[in-house]
C-alpha cells in the first residue's frame, strides 16, 4: 500500500468511526488510535480531506440522523434526541433549527408533504409493497467509501479503484457479492455530502490483514425491493418507496444505512434485463 492509499485508508477509517459512534461521548484518545494521527494533526488533515470540521461533521450526523428519525419512526421528539446524542430536547431543537431552518416539530408535522412531494411528477401505484422481509447475518466486507451525489460518476469510480485494488492483491472475488452502502438520504442532506460504501463481501479463505478496509456490516432485517434496470433510474424506485411505501408500511425504518446488493451487472449492455439491483431498506 502507498502512501496515498495509506492516508486515504485512515481517512476513511475515521469518518467510519464518527459515523457509526456520533451519538456516544467518545475519547480523543480512541480518535487518534483509529487514525493514527494526534488529534491536532487529525482535525487540520481531516478539514482538508471532507472540508469540514470534525466537529460540525458529527454535528451534521447527529441531526440528520435526527430528521431521518422524525421522518421514518413514530418516536417523540424528546426520544429521538436523546437517541442521536443530545442531553435535552432544547440543545436538539436549537441545533436542529439552526440546521434546517424549522423546528423538529414543524419539521415532523411536514412528513407527509415531505415524503410526497418527491413524487409529484411520477406515477405511483395505489399499492407498492416490499417483495419480501429478510433478516441478513452479520458478514464482513472490504470496502472503499466516497462523499458525493449518490448518482454521480465518482461512485462508478471507487467501484473501479476497488476492483482493481483487490485484483492486483490476487484476491478471488468472483463469489462475493457487490453492495453499496447507503449512509445519508438526498431528502436530507445536500447531494455532495453524502456517504457511499463500494463493498465486496470477503471471501473465507481471504487473508486481508493490512490489505484493505475491512468492517462488519452487523445483523439487520429488512424490507427488499428489486429494482430492473439501469442505475441512472434508481431514483424512480426509490421514489415509490418513500413516496408510497414507507407512509403505508406497518413496519418502522430504522436509523441504519440502506443497502444496494448489485445481483446482475453488465456495464456494456442497454437491455434493462442485465441490471437488477435489489434495495434492502433496514426495519425494526
Amino acid at each position: 500500500m502507498n502512501k496515498k492509499d495509506a492516508y486515504v485508508k485512515r481517512m476513511q477509517s475515521t469518518a467510519l468511526y464518527l459515523r457509526e459512534n456520533f451519538n456516544t461521548t467518545f475519547e480523543i484518545k480512541k480518535l487518534e488510535e483509529v487514525s493514527n494521527f494526534s488529534y491536532r494533526n487529525l482535525q487540520r488533515i481531516f478539514k482538508g480531506y471532507y472540508k469540514e470540521t470534525i466537529g460540525a461533521y458529527i454535528t451534521r450526523l447527529k441531526i440528520e440522523s435526527g430528521a431521518k428519525m422524525l421522518l421514518y419512526q413514530n418516536q417523540t421528539i424528546s426520544q429521538i434526541a436523546i437517541k442521536v446524542g443530545y442531553s435535552d430536547l432544547q440543545a436538539f431543537s436549537k441545533a436542529f433549527k439552526k440546521h434546517f431552518g424549522i423546528s423538529p416539530q414543524r419539521y415532523k408535522s411536514k412528513k407527509e408533504d415531505i415524503l410526497t412531494s418527491i413524487v409529484k411528477n411520477t406515477k405511483v401505484a395505489m399499492s407498492f409493497y416490499e417483495e419480501r422481509i429478510i433478516n441478513l447475518p452479520e458478514q464482513k466486507v472490504f470496502y472503499k467509501t466516497i462523499m458525493a451525489d449518490y448518482y454521480s460518476d465518482k461512485i462508478e469510480e471507487v467501484w473501479d479503484e476497488l476492483h482493481e485494488e483487490v485484483v492486483r492483491l490476487g484476491v478471488n472475488i468472483s463469489e462475493s457479492e457487490s453492495i453499496g452502502i447507503i449512509w445519508d438520504e438526498p431528502l436530507i442532506s445536500e447531494a455532495i455530502r453524502c456517504n457511499y460504501d463500494a463493498c465486496f463481501t470477503l471471501p473465507q479463505d481471504c487473508d486481508y490483514k493490512n490489505k484493505f478496509s475491512i468492517k462488519v456490516l452487523p445483523e439487520q432485517t429488512y424490507a427488499v425491493f428489486t429494482h430492473y434496470g439501469s442505475y441512472g433510474l434508481l431514483q424512480k424506485t426509490y421514489d415509490k418507496i418513500f413516496g408510497n411505501w414507507i407512509l403505508n408500511t406497518k413496519y418502522e425504518v430504522s436509523e441504519s444505512p440502506f443497502l444496494e446488493l448489485y445481483k446482475i451487472n453488465n456495464m456494456h449492455s442497454d437491455d434493462p434485463k442485465d441490471y437488477v439491483t435489489e434495495i434492502y431498506i433496514p426495519i425494526k
